[in-house]
């Protein structure tokens, strides 16, 4: 059975050339999650210039077949940073290594929305950890911080734990590797990132869950991250 859909809010999360004259998009759209869509003539017809990341589009499609086709798309240039430009990368691989295809979620719809808003001057660190500790919940990868995952007990400020990748907080002695204090993680799960030890806690923990959900599969953006980093 063939479907048409009109008015759909979405973003470009990658676009590569098809044919002579064609894209074949992946995007993140409000109600049927990420799919990938063919824009015919796309880099031919005279909106070729809203055929790029970063900008909140309202696209229309059909199709019967798991590759759709572009009908409609409207939208305007968003005002974006170039600082933030590698931020944004790393987010749309993301959303399309981790998100299942046609799995809707207006929880990173938002949170993803409120990233693009940030984006005309600086997409902070904070950001970036919000981002992906809502696609890690969402998605069902990450448990729950509040308790000892051991124990049941709440984080208590005066212990120690160490985290384990689909279980949690696990309390521990000071000396144990990677060991951090319940205060830090008491920290964390209320969102005091002006911390620099919460920061690297968050950082620690959501990019060791973030490669284990990734089975093995490399993110282009962390490499040209440490490219740019190298030559600096």
């Amino acid at each position: 059975m063939q479907t048409r859909v009109t008015d759909q809010p979405a973003f470009i999360l990658h676009r590569r050339n098809w044919q002579n004259s064609s894209l074949i998009l992946d995007v993140f759209t409000l109600n049927y999650g990420r799919l990938s869509l063919l824009a015919k003539a796309a880099r031919q017809n005279a909106a070729k210039a809203l055929y790029q990341p970063f900008m909140l589009l309202n696209i229309g499609w059909f199709g019967r077949h798991e590759l759709k086709t572009l009908s409609a798309i409207e939208g305007h240039s968003a005002q974006v940073n170039e600082r933030n430009y590698l931020s944004l990368l790393y987010v749309n691989e993301l959303i399309t290594s981790l998100l299942p295809q046609q799995e809707p979620s207006l929880e990173i719809f938002n949170q993803y929305l409120q990233l693009l808003n940030q984006a005309g001057e600086s997409i902070d660190e904070s950001s970036l950890r919000e981002f992906e500790l809502c696609l890690l919940q969402t998605l069902g990868y990450f448990p729950d911080t509040d308790d000892d995952a051991s124990s049941g007990e709440v984080i208590q400020p005066e212990l120690f734990y160490q985290f384990q990748i689909n279980r949690g907080f696990v309390a521990c002695q000071a000396t144990a590797p990677d060991s951090v204090s319940g205060e830090t993680v008491i920290n964390w799960n209320q969102k005091c990132y002006s911390m620099d030890k919460v920061k690297r806690l968050a950082k620690s923990v959501l990019r060791s869950t973030i490669d284990f959900n990734l089975n093995g599969k490399a993110l282009k953006s962390r490499d040209v991250y440490l490219q740019i980093k190298s030559r600096i």
